[in-house]
């Protein structure tokens, strides 16, 4: 369990610092930072190395999110990496739109 727990904070680690400088980059740095505000504000090692999705943390009681849109917003998220990654900018623009609807990231 802390194996699968630790190599999936490292896919989401990994994720973020392989990200290419640009537009939608800028957008899903927004994204990570307004998802992890959803949170409450533990700061146990657990917490600062892994991604909130795979804590099964407590949401903060003013989250504008719940748990399921909080899995929706995971899934279109890891999407917008995957296609920054490959380097196609539009798809990567496109795929975190609703994210950042939800999260009311402007």
């Amino acid at each position: 369990m802390i194996l699968r727990t630790l190599g999936t904070a490292l896919l989401c680690v990994g994720l973020v610092t392989t990200a290419h400088a640009g537009n939608c980059a800028d957008d899903l740095t927004a994204v990570d930072k307004a998802l992890r505000s959803q949170y409450g504000a533990d700061r146990t090692w657990k917490n600062i190395l892994a991604c909130p999705i795979v804590l099964d943390g407590e949401l903060r009681k003013d989250a504008i999110v719940n748990k399921t849109q909080i899995k929706e917003i995971s899934y279109f998220r890891n999407i917008a990496y995957m296609q920054l990654n490959r380097g196609d900018e539009q798809m990567c623009k496109e795929s975190i739109k609703k994210p950042k609807r939800m999260l009311r990231v402007w």
